[in-house]
């Protein structure tokens, strides 16, 4: 009995140690299937990518968006690719890698090709520099205040523009103009055939900061000074070819360091996307000449229409806004003042919109989409604009710092624009003249204008820079009838200009950068009373102008 036990003791112990391996494979074997498992997934994701790779790599123009099967209505069947080899992980892996390697080398190369593309055309000189500017050419007839026609044909205007943007955080403006020297004449009082033809910058200046990113910038350089609704770019600023009474005596340009403000700083947004609109076609000249040149037996190249070109509406500006400016006032014969004591200063509000309903739903609307602008100018002495900076140049050392107010509005309403402006001194200037006259003066000048857009469609962010347009303007003056300045021994009328001035501008852009403008204007002088001739004077006025 006793053997008998030790045998059943044997016998369970064995079955116990064999037991324990029998237990260690099968943990091992579960380890294996899950590793294995792990092992299938990585071939299948790595065999997706392949497959990818190797698709874009035969037809790289194809969308990644796959195309119904016309024959069956159903996607193609996964199946239609070819299969992967079955290869280690290690060598599908590294396959892998090297055709993504190779995929972003080629795309680099293709965004270089493309920047480089897009840097050559059009008006930029290369991804930095973009290039710009303007001719114009006037013709005309006018009859002037001592009883005498003229007529003139002029380049009155030549510019080249350079805009450096080197970094996102710095901009530099640069203008190139043609001075025909008739301001150089005026100021010596030497009027002579030979006119000193020259090429000056008009403007130079740099401008660190973003309003749209930061409320806060500095500009530096030469500019024209914010003051009434003068920017210095004449075809910007009004749609007439003659310019407004404000801006002839009180635009101001001079070189200085500004501090500039926007608020508040607009929330940062992905740009609008693209909206295809339709052109604004020219009505007259553009089909008179086509229908003429056609009956005469010109017969053009059939070629294909050009489509729309996508509009994306510029960034919102901050709805307030100023700056500040110390500015430089020396010049020849100009009394020296402190560098504190020159200054012109803006503050302004801006506001957009369109009646709260899409631009699709405005083409027949007279009102929307609308903006208005409004502007209060100061400035320290109105005596350094560049008309009467010049004009009074002699006396500018009695007058000594008289200062100026200006206001201005600007405002659309769908297809009309309208301007208004008022400039006035804000003292009194006392001084004598030549002929021994104590003269009391303080300049003055204001202008409203209206215009209309043929054409229109509610895309049109600017009224008159395409399609046709009709502007109508009147403009007036006061204590600016001029004083007696002694040119060697003789008297002389200078620092005058005209008490009333009405225009009326039709204009079409013939073609997309040019445009053919017909212009009457009305002059009324001084009274004889206030040191005018009391007279008169009609004009007309063509102008061709090409913008790039």
């Amino acid at each position: 009995m006793a053997a008998l036990s030790k045998r059943v003791a044997m016998a369970a112990l064995l079955s116990v140690v064999a037991s324990i391996p029998c237990a260690r494979a099968a943990d091992e074997v579960t380890e294996l299937k899950r590793a294995v498992e792990q092992l299938q997934e990585q071939n299948r994701e790595l065999a997706r990518r392949l497959r990818a790779l190797e698709s874009a790599k035969v037809a790289p123009g194809r969308t990644s968006r796959p195309e119904p099967d016309s024959r069956q209505n159903r996607p193609p069947a996964v199946a239609s690719t070819p299969a992967p080899r079955r290869e280690g992980p290690g060598s599908l892996e590294q396959r892998v890698r090297e055709l993504e390697v190779s995929k972003t080398a080629q795309e680099d190369a293709v965004r270089s090709i493309i920047r480089g593309s897009i840097s050559q055309s059009g008006s930029r000189i290369n991804e930095f520099v973009t290039l710009g500017g303007s001719l114009e050419i006037t013709a005309g007839r006018a009859a002037e205040f001592n009883g005498q026609q003229r007529e003139t044909v002029a380049l009155s205007t030549a510019e080249l523009d350079l805009e450096i943007k080197a970094n996102d955080w710095m901009t530099s403006v640069v203008t190139l103009a043609f001075d025909s020297g008739a301001q150089v004449q005026a100021a010596t009082g030497r009027v002579t055939n030979a006119n000193v033809d020259r090429i000056t910058l008009d403007k130079g200046y740099v401008i660190i900061g973003d309003p749209r990113r930061f409320p806060i910038y500095l500009k530096a350089g030469l500019d024209y000074l914010p003051f009434g609704t003068s920017t210095g770019v004449h075809r910007s600023d009004v749609l007439s070819i003659a310019t407004p009474l404000t801006i002839e005596a009180f635009e101001l340009r001079k070189p200085g360091i500004a501090i500039g403000f926007g608020l508040p700083t607009p929330p940062a947004a992905p740009p609008t996307p693209p909206v295809a609109v339709p052109r604004v076609e020219s009505l007259v000249l553009n089909p008179l000449v086509s229908s003429v040149a056609r009956y005469l037996g010109y017969q053009p190249p059939p070629t294909r229409a050009k489509a729309p070109s996508p509009f994306t509406f510029t960034p919102e500006p901050p709805p307030l806004y100023g700056i500040i400016n110390f500015y430089d006032s020396s010049g020849t014969d100009v009394p020296t003042r402190r560098f504190t004591n020159n200054i012109d200063a803006r503050l302004g509000y801006r506001a957009t919109g369109h009646c709260g309903r899409p631009y699709s739903e405005l083409k027949e609307s007279f009102f929307c989409p609308w903006s208005i602008d409004v502007s209060v100018d100061y400035v320290s002495s109105l005596f350094d604009s560049r008309f009467l900076q010049t004009e009074y140049r002699p006396f500018l050392g009695q007058i000594g710092t008289i200062p100026g107010i200006a206001a201005s509005i600007k405002m659309t309403l769908g297809r009309f624009l309208f301007v208004g402006e008022w400039n006035e001194a804000l003292r009194t200037a006392l001084f004598v003249d030549g002929a021994g006259n104590a003269v009391r003066m303080q300049p003055g000048a204001w202008q409203i204008a209206l215009a209309y857009q043929f054409d229109w469609n509610p895309w049109v962010e600017t009224i008159g820079a395409q399609g046709n347009y009709v502007a109508i303007g009147y403009s007036r003056s006061h204590d600016l009838s001029g004083v007696v300045e002694l040119v060697g021994a003789t008297p002389t009328r200078v620092g005058a200009i005209p008490e009333s001035r009405l225009t009326v501008t039709v204009g079409e852009w013939v073609m997309e950068n040019a445009r053919v403008a017909v212009e009457y204007s009305h002059n009324w002088d001084y009274p004889l009373g206030k040191g005018g001739t009391g007279r008169q004077g009609d004009g007309v006025f063509v102008a061709l102008t090409y913008n790039w």
